[in-house]
């Protein structure tokens, strides 16, 4: 093969990476920082229990505490209990999640959506991203924490991608 017919056709030449070279490495970085939320709102939806018989992994040890949240309001309003406010925080939460997610894959579908919106979206999810990771370290556990933390530094290097090459 004569050389330029081909990725690696020349001898000493590295095969590119896409048409689009460090811009799609972006991209796809990018990409790749939505997995986490994404795998991680789903599971924080099925591990929610929809009611307090219900045994799943956000469930309380004790059961004992979901039939008492049942029965107490929350200072705010009489109009719930805690066991339906927890829950729709809970599955509010895995939602957030879950659209975060899918706006950066949204964003990154296409080479033209993410030169067109990268500028606001990289940025966004960066900050997205480091705000989840903080509420992570001070209240979740390991899980939750290594996957916002890998989001962050996948965003982090879309960003600096971005930044570096000018695109």
């Amino acid at each position: 093969m004569a050389c330029g017919q081909g990725p690696g056709a020349c001898a000493g030449t590295a095969p590119r990476l896409h048409s689009g070279g460090v811009g799609e490495l972006s991209r796809y970085l990018f990409l790749a920082g939505a997995v986490p939320y994404i795998v991680l709102g789903v599971a924080h939806a099925i591990a929610t229990p929809r009611d307090p018989q219900q045994r799943r992994g956000l469930s309380p040890r004790d059961p004992q505490l979901s039939q008492s949240m049942t029965r107490t309001a929350v200072l705010l309003t009489s109009r719930t209990d805690m066991w339906r406010a927890w829950v729709g925080f809970n599955l509010s939460h895995s939602l957030g999640v879950i659209l975060l997610g899918v706006v950066v894959l949204v964003v990154g579908r296409s080479e033209a959506s993410f030169a067109r919106e990268a500028g606001v979206f990289v940025p966004l999810a960066t900050c997205a991203a480091a705000a989840y990771l903080l509420l992570g370290l001070k209240y979740w556990f390991r899980t939750p924490i290594i996957g916002c933390a890998l989001s962050l530094g996948l965003f982090v290097a879309s960003w600096l991608l971005r930044t570096t090459s000018g695109s």
